[in-house]
């Protein structure tokens, strides 16, 4: 066969695998002997389809700045075979065998030889992993790899994102010619703020790839780094550096997720409350969203304020598209708490220690007891708070923009009633559990739920202890907290103090739903009300109710949102 037939086969396994038969890929796979690698091709295909590829695109010519450029394109590409075996394995499932045999002959060494001997290691180890075989790698190249398998769930900005960190945690990736500290530079970034804070829905592509060579970011400590040029065949050495503490992890989650809302003061003061047990050495950060004035000139925290801004886009254009429906939804709700607080609301007549004397109750001051008045008690709005919180984690990236609209129906609904409602998401990133707020008790406007954008992880455990918390501080006599989630708890933060190896223990499995199930169990024994929407696929739903008990809904039928939920709402409003 050809070079050109060969290149022609490769491109049909690459269009094939993309669903997308104009485009023209930088890259393509070959064998050792010049055969044409259908696994690798398919992969580099499928990267086309699963993501946004423009840009993966411009990270990899982000990449291109560092002379050993093939070096991280061949890790970045390790970590994304991971990702994308796994979306495309229930589609395809003949993946299962062009990737075993695949990793059989890397594993036996039967596969072209790379340049490095790290990057040897690392996909020996990836492969023999993936065979269900032990990696045999520890400390930093375990580390590596652990980091390395992108998991399903992650967006494409949150790959680039999670790629950036590696280079900077791992490796001596050479971006100083990036460097921010020159005027020039400093004049470009502002100039790129400017425009999104002005509102523009979209920067040009130059624009967009000056942002990505922008993005350098800086570690954060000293670690022990194995790097080997490009080209080198010796064993690679073992080399320590410092690198600059120009950020701390607190600085980091402020440019992710934007400006703290309470002082830092009152935040490590809330760790040391919520921060326990399960939680031991997680943190906080509470959030409107708003761009931190501090970092104006930073560019990390301009490209993630940015992709905040194109979700609110893609948000409100979806419930725009869809107005009728949910406006429907809105006043069907609507109707059905208003009818609910009708028929359970009535005032009622109960003893109490002021009032009208109750004469046949005298005798009970005998006993000690004080409550010889009887009174009259109303049963209204005004003894009522809601509180919604919504997962933000990245696993309901395929769903934002529906959560979004459904939490906005109920809120809307809520407000209309009179009864006071708090709206927030959380989601984990690092080792911060991040509450982002879009509106409290005292506001009406529920515009900002638009705002909803997921990322990383989720603790809930963690969340739900941090609601209920802040649910304590307010004197409202009942008290309901609504979870929009797909429970699946899962966080790469470990649980401390287990006595197992850190990548055993970490936030997920039984052990995270057990420890969400019982903060929902303490929230319930201290008289509030918690509730669910489901909003997860049918294979979690076992997992729904052993957390949230019969106390959930599932919404399989959109056109049903307000009747399920207006149920739900009722027989919690008929039990206050």
């Amino acid at each position: 066969m050809s070079k050109r037939e060969k290149d022609k086969r490769a491109l049909n396994i690459i269009w094939n695998a993309s669903n997308d038969y104009s485009l023209d890929p930088e890259f393509k796979a070959y064998t050792e002997n010049g055969e044409v690698d259908l696994y690798w091709n398919y992969i580099i295909g499928a990267a086309y389809k699963y993501y946004d590829y423009p840009l993966l695109q411009k990270f990899f010519n982000y990449l291109k700045t560092d002379s050993d450029h093939e070096f991280y394109e061949i890790l970045f590409w390790i970590g994304l075979e991971n990702s994308i075996f796994n979306k495309g394995k229930a589609e395809r499932p003949v993946l299962y065998k062009l990737r075993r045999n695949y990793g059989e002959k890397v594993a036996k060494g039967e596969v072209e030889a790379l340049d490095s001997k790290l990057l040897e290691r690392i996909r020996e180890a990836h492969f023999k992993r993936a065979l269900g075989m032990n990696p045999e790698v520890t400390g930093n190249l375990l580390n590596i790899l652990n980091d390395l398998e992108f998991d399903v769930t992650l967006s494409t900005e949150e790959i680039i994102i999670k790629m950036d960190e590696i280079l900077k945690r791992y490796f001596r990736f050479n971006y100083g010619q990036y460097q921010t500290d020159n005027k020039k530079t400093k004049d470009k970034a502002s100039e790129l703020q400017k425009k999104v804070q002005q509102g523009e829905k979209k920067l040009s592509d130059s624009e967009m790839a000056t942002m990505m060579e922008l993005y350098s970011g800086s570690a954060e400590t000293s670690r022990d780094v194995y790097f080997e040029k490009k080209g080198q065949t010796k064993k690679a050495t073992r080399k320590v550096f410092k690198e600059k503490k120009d950020d701390s992890e607190r600085q980091y989650i402020r440019k992710y997720f934007g400006a703290s809302i309470i002082s830092e003061e009152k935040t490590r003061e809330l760790e040391q409350k919520l921060c326990l047990g399960n939680h031991k050495d997680c943190h906080l950060h509470f959030t409107r969203g708003e761009f931190d004035k501090e970092f104006g000139d930073d560019v990390n925290a301009l490209y993630f304020n940015n992709l905040a801004l194109k979700q609110r886009e893609i948000n409100i254009k979806h419930f725009n598209e869809n107005y009728i429906a949910y406006q429907n939804s809105i006043i069907k709700l609507t109707n059905k708490i208003r009818n609910a607080m009708l028929a359970y609301f009535e005032p009622y007549r109960g003893k109490s220690q002021a009032g009208k004397l109750s004469i046949e109750s005298l005798w009970r001051i005998h006993v000690n007891d004080n409550q010889i008045f009887t009174k009259e008690f109303n049963k209204d709005a005004g003894n009522i708070s809601v509180d919604i919180l919504l997962d933000a984690s990245a696993s309901q990236a395929e769903r934002q923009e529906i959560i979004a609209a459904q939490a906005y129906v109920i809120a809307e609904s809520l407000t209309r009633c009179g009864i006071a409602v708090k709206v927030y998401s959380f989601s984990s990133l690092r080792n911060y559990t991040v509450t982002r707020l879009y509106r409290s008790y005292e506001e009406k406007n529920n515009k900002e739920i638009f705002n909803y954008k997921t990322s990383a992880c989720n603790r809930d455990g963690l969340a739900i202890r941090t609601s209920l918390h802040m649910m304590e501080n307010y004197d409202y006599d009942n008290k309901i907290l609504i979870v929009l989630s797909d429970c699946k708890p899962n966080d790469a933060q470990s649980i401390p103090h287990t006595g197992m190896k850190k990548e055993q223990s970490k936030y997920s499995g039984p052990i995270a739903i057990i420890d969400t199930a019982l903060e929902v169990k303490k929230g319930i024994q201290k008289g509030n009300s918690i509730l669910c929407v489901f909003t997860g696929e049918d294979e979690d739903l076992p997992t729904a109710k052993k957390i949230y008990g019969h106390n959930f809904v599932r919404i399989n039928n959109p056109d049903r949102f307000a009747e399920t939920v207006g149920m739900l709402l009722q027989n919690q409003l008929k039990n206050l």
